[in-house]
């Protein structure tokens, strides 16, 4: 997703951090969001965010819409973007899909 550079990136649902990552690594500055939707657990994962953006920390309970950070291109990115991903009881599914499902 483009949605451009420094754009707020917004939690999908409410949940718990299960893990944030400093841009070392291929994802960059990135944050994993874990939540109960209809019984099962859903992680969300947002990526390549910009340096200092960072508006989470591990254990933190969040709320949908609340800020999770800016889209920048951290890690191994070609350009500002957000890498969103999502998971099923620990199964990725297509992001776009599910939230074109969920999002009502």
């Amino acid at each position: 997703m483009n949605p451009g550079a420094g754009t707020p990136i917004q939690a999908i649902a409410d949940g718990v951090v299960r893990e944030v990552g400093n841009p070392s690594g291929s994802l960059g500055v990135y944050a994993i969001i874990d939540h109960q939707i209809e019984g099962q657990t859903v992680s969300s994962l947002y990526a390549h965010m910009a340096y200092g953006s960072l508006a989470l920390s591990v254990g933190q309970t969040v709320k949908v819409r609340q800020l999770v950070g800016l889209v920048g291109s951290t890690g191994a990115s070609t350009g500002a973007h957000l890498h969103l991903g999502i998971s099923v009881n620990g199964t990725p599914v297509d992001p776009y899909a599910w939230l074109t499902q969920k999002v009502k």
